[in-house]
């Protein structure tokens, strides 16, 4: 009798963790509900062969179809696909380069991980899912993204998920080159109907304009 009443006063254990073919659709359900996403994001790049690190922040907002907007902090620069055409803009540098092809900006490309966070992609069209080794970074369930085609920009992902909700909280793109780049998302805002007019860009008077085939890539500017 007094066991039964002790157990009843203890915490629970946690729950759980769901088996991967259900987190994995649990994932695919929430962004297929999504319309529109907005929220704060820390951007970190390691090279591998210098052990530098890179990091910045800023906000990011998506929104269907294929519509998103980076806005980073110091140094300022923003990025801004409308769906069709993909600007970025370095005030400091007063340049924009501008590129007609849909796919080429931030991972943006067919079967990457952003992609499916923004709908353009099914998770398991895309990559085989497996359980990563890697430790979380921020409380969720990390799973390793084995593309099924052959990337440019990537060779492996990770994402870490918040298993309750399949909501990605971080991003991580490992390179042919040993580089990392990952994207840790707060504060994250969903279907709240983000206006078309946040991913119109206008150029602004007095500055250079490159095509993206003119200009070097963002990352290897001085």
């Amino acid at each position: 009798m007094w066991s039964l009443i002790i157990a009843l006063m203890l915490p629970g254990s946690p729950p759980e963790p769901p088996p991967l073919p259900e987190l994995v659709q649990r994932i695919q359900a929430h962004y297929d509900e999504i319309q529109d996403f907005e929220a704060a994001f820390t951007q970190r790049v390691v090279h591998r062969v210098v052990q530098k690190v890179i990091e910045e922040s800023g906000t990011v907002a998506f929104k269907r179809p294929g519509r998103m907007r980076w806005e980073y902090r110091s140094p300022e620069k923003l990025l801004v696909t409308d769906g069709a055409t993909s600007y970025f803009y370095v005030p400091e540098d007063r340049q924009v380069i501008v590129s007609h092809t849909q796919n080429g900006a931030m991972g943006l490309a067919p079967d990457s991980p952003l992609s499916v966070i923004m709908g353009e992609t099914r998770l398991l069209d895309a990559f085989q899912v497996v359980d990563s080794e890697s430790e979380p970074a921020v409380g969720g369930r990390v799973l390793r993204l084995i593309p099924l085609r052959p990337q440019e920009d990537f060779e492996e992902a990770e994402i870490e998920v918040r298993p309750e909700e399949g909501q990605v909280r971080r991003i991580s793109l490992l390179d042919n080159q040993g580089n990392r780049t990952e994207f840790i998302f707060e504060d994250i805002r969903e279907n709240r109907g983000l206006p078309d007019e946040a991913f119109r860009f206008t150029v602004p008077s007095g500055v250079d304009v490159l095509l993206a085939s003119d200009a070097a890539p963002p990352g290897e500017q001085d």
